[in-house]
């Protein structure tokens, strides 16, 4: 979105009575970080791929995109207990990073009632909810995002949220129209259905136990290491405990397989690409400090290739909005990568990338 006509819209809401907006919520959050890094493997979001990355290197940096603003709320229609919901959510550029000072988020419309609720917009799919609670360095290098595949917040999504089931279950239901893109079938076709990409998951969620399935099929993007075919579907289950008030154990496993699609004619055998990924992490909290660790691994079916994930970090709570962060973060792969550009080029057989960082996020 254009910058201008985004500083026009912000300010014409505060510029409308407060009253029209009394239901409405501003939020935000800041998430700087300074880290050292070596990124053998082309991970870093800010990274020019084409330079050698074997050096060490410090940068100041709005941790994984994860700075944003935000206005949510809901309004009654006046029947029944039937509401409007809505959220607009940018992403900001707090240290002049990025190539835009904004970015779309969570952008949606919808309607709330005791049937349940239904959003339209672009917004984080099922999969990738499903999996947030075990994801305990969510928002820095260690972000799951960068182990697996599903970490999707997709355009022209319409979906249904039931309401909560016996206090403990609830199934969110999900699809989007491909609008006219190359069929993920046959590139010499197009997708033009309702559903051409779907998304569905089951949520289990007590106070001390949560558990999750989720499913997407035809969703248009690559594997971390067994190859990049044009679609793929996504099986991921998700168990996370907290057997006492303190401690946060979790674990994920996921299948992302690609999608067989016929080129000139030919199909492509995606379907023998298949990234199977786990993934293991623990919290414990002691007074304002928490103490966390994750480590996962995603493999390939047809190429045998690894990617492996190993991470600690320290929370310190400053206040109720404001958390210190302290992280190292190491992947290894033993996909080769190919650094600089002709003719002073090196490949890397088992490339590596390591950080250690210090964050601030504040929330408000």
């Amino acid at each position: 979105m254009n910058k201008n006509l985004l500083a026009i819209a912000v300010g014409a809401v505060f510029a409308i009575p407060s009253a029209a907006f009394a239901d409405t919520k501003v939020y935000g959050k800041f998430n700087i970080g300074l880290d050292s890094q070596k990124d053998e493997i082309g991970l870093d979001f800010n990274k020019d791929k084409t330079v050698a990355g074997k050096d060490n290197t410090w940068k100041f940096r709005d941790n994984n995109n994860s700075s944003r603003l935000g206005f949510k709320g809901d309004q009654d229609v006046g029947l029944g207990d039937l509401k409007v919901i809505y959220q607009l959510e940018y992403g900001i550029d707090p240290d002049g990073s990025e190539g835009s000072p904004f970015s779309e988020r969570n952008i949606f419309v919808g309607l709330k009632g005791g049937w349940g609720t239904m959003k339209f917009g672009k917004y984080d799919t099922p999969v990738k909810v499903s999996g947030e609670k075990a994801d305990q360095f969510n928002d820095t290098i260690g972000d799951d995002t960068n182990l697996m595949a599903g970490e999707t917040r997709a355009n022209n999504m319409i979906q249904y949220t039931s309401p909560t089931l016996g206090d403990m279950f609830s199934f969110n239901v999900a699809i989007a129209p491909g609008e006219g893109r190359a069929a993920a079938d046959d590139n010499s076709d197009l997708d033009n259905g309702l559903a051409d990409t779907y998304y569905a998951s089951l949520v289990f969620d007590m106070k001390m136990v949560y558990a999750s399935l989720a499913y997407a099929g035809n969703e248009v993007s690559g594997l971390k290491v067994d190859g990049s075919p044009y679609a793929i579907d996504i099986l991921r289950a998700t168990v996370a405990v907290k057997p006492i008030t303190d401690l946060e154990i979790a674990a994920l496993y996921q299948q992302a397989q690609g999608v067989d699609r016929k080129v000139g004619g030919v199909n492509d055998n995606a379907s023998d690409k298949q990234d199977n990924t786990w993934m293991a992490s623990v919290g414990y909290s002691i007074s304002a400090f928490k103490l966390k660790a994750q480590y996962g691994q995603t493999k390939g079916d047809d190429s045998d290739y690894k990617r492996k994930e190993m991470a600690f970090g320290v929370d310190y709570k400053l206040s109720k909005s404001l958390v210190s962060q302290l992280y190292y973060v190491a992947y290894e792969q033993d996909k080769p990568v190919t650094l600089g550009t002709a003719p002073a080029t090196e490949t890397i057989s088992k490339p590596k990338t390591d950080t250690v960082g210090v964050a601030l996020v504040y929330t408000f």
